[in-house]
């Protein structure tokens, strides 16, 4: 994708965000909290590929990977991502329980392969600055999706999407990969932080730092955080208010008892994303090669340089006819 498609997509983006909600509330708050955690040398590395008018906002690129796949969104290149759709997830044979990379991603054609794949990517430098700009968007947004449970699901409903019901009282038909996606975080924000996302990421940002202090494992245990999702998937997603596992070929009907026994799974997930994702780049950094210039700047190079070779030819010019005319009028003189 271009920059100026790039541009038009995040556009969109500010327009059509409402309609979206680990949507762009939840992977907004993933970047939002990485970006806290960012050492300055990694904030300067990711700050030169965030487009100029974002100002170093790190969460305002975080639901790319999303947008560039929908007409309303993208409507002039959509078509042309559709091969990223598998990227965002890895599906397991139905109550497996296991997530077996050379079963389940096939040619690293899911989230794992696409964590492995942008990260290098991002740091090679045979990619030039668009390619690891979109590695650095992908990554970001891949961190967020292999937290949320079901983007580690089950092939037969499609990791959720195909179990459909209603949740806490509400008339509208909905699907189980939503209510984890959305419902959750959005009923969590509006019933205990006064509908205040600022609030939320404060309590996000105390529940990361002290895990943290739990945490002992390398930057890139891609493999651990899906084993994860997969585990809370079969423990724990698909247990109804209660305690019975959800019909899938039914309606369920989800009330405040699976919301209350969720919503701290959610908490933890959203912090674990933010504080894992600012380790992978503070790392990543360290074994980047030379850094890549951006566009903007690699044609404010080329321009000063032909300014300055401009310069240099008026002055040679301005030298050597200066030079010719001294030559000719001591030439002229009369002995």
């Amino acid at each position: 994708m271009s920059i100026s498609i790039l541009h038009f997509v995040l556009f969109f983006y500010q327009i059509f965000s409402s309609t979206f909600a680990w949507g762009p509330i939840g992977h907004s708050l993933v970047a939002r909290l990485a970006q806290n955690q960012l050492d300055s040398s990694t904030y300067k590395w990711v700050y030169n590929y965030i487009p100029s008018d974002l100002s170093g906002n790190l969460s305002a690129i975080a639901s790319w990977p999303d947008l560039i796949l929908y007409p309303d969104t993208n409507p002039l290149d959509y078509m042309n991502w559709q091969w990223s759709r598998e990227l965002h997830y890895i599906n397991t044979p139905d109550w497996n329980c296991q997530y077996i990379s050379t079963r389940d991603c096939l040619n690293d054609r899911c989230v794992e392969g696409a964590l492995k794949n942008y990260s290098q990517r991002l740091i090679d430098n045979k990619c030039d600055y668009v390619q690891q700009q979109q590695a650095l968007f992908f990554l970001v947004h891949f961190v967020g999706d292999v937290h949320q449970p079901l983007h580690c699901g089950f092939k037969g409903d499609f990791g959720g999407n195909m179990v459909k019901g209603f949740f806490l009282n509400e008339k509208n038909l909905t699907n189980l990969h939503t209510i984890w996606d959305v419902e959750i975080i959005n009923n969590r924000i509006d019933l205990h932080f006064q509908s205040d996302i600022n609030l939320y990421y404060e309590y996000l940002k105390s529940l990361m730092f002290n895990q943290s202090l739990l945490n002992n494992e390398t930057y890139n245990d891609y493999k651990v955080w899906i084993d994860e999702s997969v585990n809370y998937v079969c423990k724990q997603v698909y247990l109804d208010d209660n305690n019975i596992r959800i019909n899938t070929s039914l309606k369920f009907t989800l009330g405040e008892e699976y919301f209350n026994r969720n919503w701290p799974l959610i908490d933890q997930r959203l912090a674990q994303a933010g504080h894992r994702l600012a380790s992978l780049f503070n790392q990543l950094v360290k074994k980047r090669s030379p850094r890549k210039l951006s566009p903007n700047t690699q044609a404010l190079i080329i321009a000063l340089c032909i300014e300055l070779g401009i310069g240099i030819i008026a002055a040679m010019c301005i030298y050597l006819y200066k030079r010719e005319k001294n030559t000719t009028h001591e030439v002229l003189m009369p002995e």
